[in-house]
C-alpha cells in the first residue's frame, strides 16, 4: 500500500503522510487503539488528496466513479471532499473493508459527534505530525498527553477558526463534534 500511495502523492504530501503514520503509531497505545489499524488509517487518510484538486465535470466524474454523493456544502468546499473520497478510494482501490478504518478516514477533516478512539487518533495525528510546526500543533501535542478530549476541543476550535479566517463554510459535523465534546466535559464535572 505504501508503494502504491507513494506513486499517487506529491512529495510534500507523502512526507506529511509518513509523519501522520509516525504520530498515529505513537498515539495508538495512549488511545487504546490497535496500532495496525492506526497505521493503515494514517497511511490512507489523504489517499484522495490529489483528486479534490480536479474541477468541474472531471471532479464530478471522479465522485460518481467512487460512489461519493456530496451534499451542497461539500460541493462548494472541495477541501472537505478528499476525506469522503479517501474512504471510498481506500475501500475500492486498496481493499480496506474495515468499517472503523474507513470512518476514521472519512471524518479526519471535519470530525463528528461521538467519535471512536481511532477517529480521534487520526484527527489529532493529522494535526500534530512532526512536520507541523505551528504553535497550535505544539499545544495540541501538549494537551493530548493530558486529555484527548481537551486536545480535540482545542484542535477542532483551531480548525473552525482557520475556516472562518479563510472565509469558507464550516461543516456542521465540526460544530456537532465540538458541541458534543463540550457537553461531555460539562457532564463529567
Amino acid at each position: 500500500m505504501l508503494e502504491k500511495l507513494k506513486k499517487t502523492q506529491k512529495e510534500r504530501r507523502f512526507k506529511h503522510t509518513l509523519g501522520v503514520i509516525s504520530e498515529a503509531e505513537r498515539l495508538a497505545p495512549l488511545f487504546g487503539v490497535d496500532t495496525e489499524k492506526a497505521r493503515i488509517a494514517a497511511l490512507l487518510h489523504d489517499c484522495a488528496k490529489n483528486l479534490d484538486e480536479k474541477s468541474g465535470e472531471e471532479f464530478n466524474q471522479i465522485c460518481v466513479k467512487y460512489g461519493v454523493k456530496l451534499d451542497e456544502l461539500a460541493k462548494s468546499e472541495h477541501a472537505l471532499v478528499h476525506a469522503y473520497l479517501g474512504a471510498a478510494v481506500a475501500w475500492k482501490d486498496y481493499g480496506i473493508n474495515d468499517h472503523e478504518i474507513l470512518e476514521a478516514i472519512y471524518y479526519h477533516t471535519t470530525a463528528r459527534a461521538n467519535m471512536t478512539p481511532l477517529e480521534k487518533l487520526i484527527y489529532i495525528a493529522d494535526m500534530t505530525e512532526p512536520n507541523r510546526t505551528l504553535e497550535q500543533s505544539k499545544e495540541i501535542r501538549r494537551l493530548v498527553e493530558i486529555d484527548i478530549n481537551e486536545a480535540l476541543i482545542y484542535a477542532i476550535g483551531c480548525s473552525i477558526k482557520h475556516v472562518i479566517k479563510k472565509g469558507t463554510l464550516i461543516h456542521p459535523d465540526s460544530i456537532h463534534a465540538l458541541n458534543y465534546l463540550i457537553e461531555e466535559r460539562r457532564d463529567c464535572r
